[in-house]
């Protein structure tokens, strides 16, 4: 057998030229150098030439003399061909529905056991195998075996979810968590939120992670448009409370939420340790004031649970008139807390807005410089403008790398207190209807993510859109107390 030399292949690149320094010049090699090192050159960045005379450099282990038939590609079509004959089989796999069977299928162990995803089929040695399956499912099950053999399947959204209960019953991992992440397209095609409620319910049975938290990812991203539909009085208490723990929740304004919640356990008639525990979660510092007050009158919880709530209006409003200092020192209140963080609210008061097909994507609004009350004097000016092109960067005088738009640009353009930071985030609406996305603004640009993965250099959203692109940009101001354990962006 010939000995294995790497081979070296020049390539004349035409019409693409490189950039930055030029590595190597006048490279002869010979085809048996272990490297380029070895080739003679006029060494390391030397040369008398420019980028049009570019080539490029394939490097393979290939045997010189031996030459490669690779039908590897056919596998699959042919394990999937052994599956349909249906002969030849040495395990037995009987479907039931309740009991009764509904489908007896033959199958090659020889074939299923070098397949990981295919050892959960069977627990002990032997020739049968039973399948306990809801009757929906059945018409999948046959997929779900031949994809244990060919390990290629072709997933719908109509059959996902029984193709995950599937895959989570026999600890198929690569095919659970595939399914897991193509129900974040299912979820948002139901404004009932009846999907994402029961997806959630399935998730804690089925135990997987990955569609718990899609689930609950999305709900708290529409948790405003959540709290005003029917299915918001049948969100159970665990996934409640798991809402109202999260800073990256959407909802007009903190009271909006404690209305939702006062409404939420008036209707359950929920025990009153779950309410008190609910009501730990609610930011009561982010409520001005004259909200703080109103709720003696407004709030039928609030004489149920009068000392708690006395307790928090307290503390909100000494939040309100003392300064942080004073709080920090006397108090010992962490302000870093996340009772004391504002969440994602889209009240004029803090949010504004730009539509991605609007003729002038611009618009300048104003803000409070802190929820505080002691500023509520002072107000910060902002300037929010949606860039789509590079073009558009230099139209409104931003400076843009080519791979930077599309992209939101946010400036502050008044004077803000030295104690005040800021984690202003965007909305990514898709067709008006859900909140698809939420991005960080990195200095002042935030980059927008692909609608629908067709760009290969972006990422892509959480949620896709089916419209190919977002309707509309919603920027949230998000202003902190900076301390010694916080930092400004």
């Amino acid at each position: 057998m010939a000995p294995l030399r790497l081979v070296w292949m020049w390539l004349l690149v035409v019409g693409t030229q490189g950039h930055g320094p030029i590595m190597l010049d006048e490279v002869r090699c010979t085809g048996t150098e272990p490297s380029l090192a070895n080739c003679s050159s006029l060494g390391w960045m030397r040369s008398n030439c420019r980028h049009d005379e570019d080539a490029s450099v394939i490097c393979t282990n290939e045997t010189r003399g031996v030459y490669t038939l690779d039908l590897s590609g056919e596998l699959p079509a042919a394990l999937e061909q052994i599956f349909e004959s249906q002969k030849g089989c040495d395990l037995f796999i009987r479907v039931k529905v309740r009991e009764e069977d509904e489908l007896a299928i033959c199958a090659h162990k020889l074939i299923l056991s070098t397949n990981p995803e295919a050892h959960g089929l069977w627990k002990e040695p032997g020739s049968r195998v039973t399948m306990e399956v809801d009757a929906e499912c059945v018409p999948t099950v046959k997929d779900f075996i031949r994809y244990l053999y060919s390990r290629r399947i072709d997933v719908s959204l109509s059959s996902v979810k029984c193709l995950h209960k599937l895959a989570s019953a026999y600890q198929a991992e690569q095919l659970q968590s595939y399914c897991g992440h193509l129900f974040a397209i299912l979820i948002p095609q139901d404004p009932s939120f009846r999907t994402p409620l029961e997806l959630y319910a399935y998730a804690l049975a089925t135990r997987d992670p990955v569609l718990e938290e899609i689930c609950v990812q999305f709900l708290a991203w529409n948790f405003g448009a959540l709290t005003q539909a029917e299915a918001w009085l049948s969100v159970p208490p665990g996934l409640l409370q798991d809402l109202l723990s999260r800073t990256e929740l959407v909802v007009p304004s903190e009271l909006v939420l404690l209305r939702a919640v006062d409404e939420w356990s008036r209707e359950r008639s929920t025990s009153h340790k779950e309410v008190e525990g609910l009501v730990e979660k609610v930011r009561f510092p982010m409520m001005p004031p004259r909200d703080l007050f109103s709720l003696q009158f407004n709030l039928s919880l609030y004489w149920s649970h009068e000392a708690l709530l006395q307790k928090k209006i307290l503390q909100a409003l000494e939040f309100h008139t003392v300064p942080f200092e004073l709080l920090a020192q006397y108090w010992g209140l962490n302000l870093t807390e996340d009772a004391y963080q504002p969440r994602l609210y889209t009240s004029p008061t803090w949010s504004e807005s730009v539509m991605s097909s609007s003729y002038s994507p611009y618009r300048s609004f104003q803000t409070p410089q802190h929820p505080s009350f002691l500023f509520q004097a002072s107000s910060v000016s902002w300037s929010l403008v949606y860039l789509p092109t590079l073009q558009s960067c230099w139209n409104y005088g931003f400076s843009c790398s080519s791979d930077d738009p599309p992209l939101l640009a946010l400036s502050k353009s008044s004077y803000s207190s030295p104690t005040i930071g800021y984690e202003n985030q965007a909305l990514l609406h898709c067709e008006g209807s859900f909140v698809a996305d939420v991005i960080d603004f990195k200095g002042w640009k935030a980059l927008i993510p692909s609608a629908l993965g067709t760009n290969s250099s972006r990422s892509t959203s959480l949620f896709p859109c089916p419209a190919g692109l977002f309707s509309r940009f919603q920027v949230v101001i998000r202003p902190f107390y900076l301390t010694n354990s916080t930092g400004m962006d």
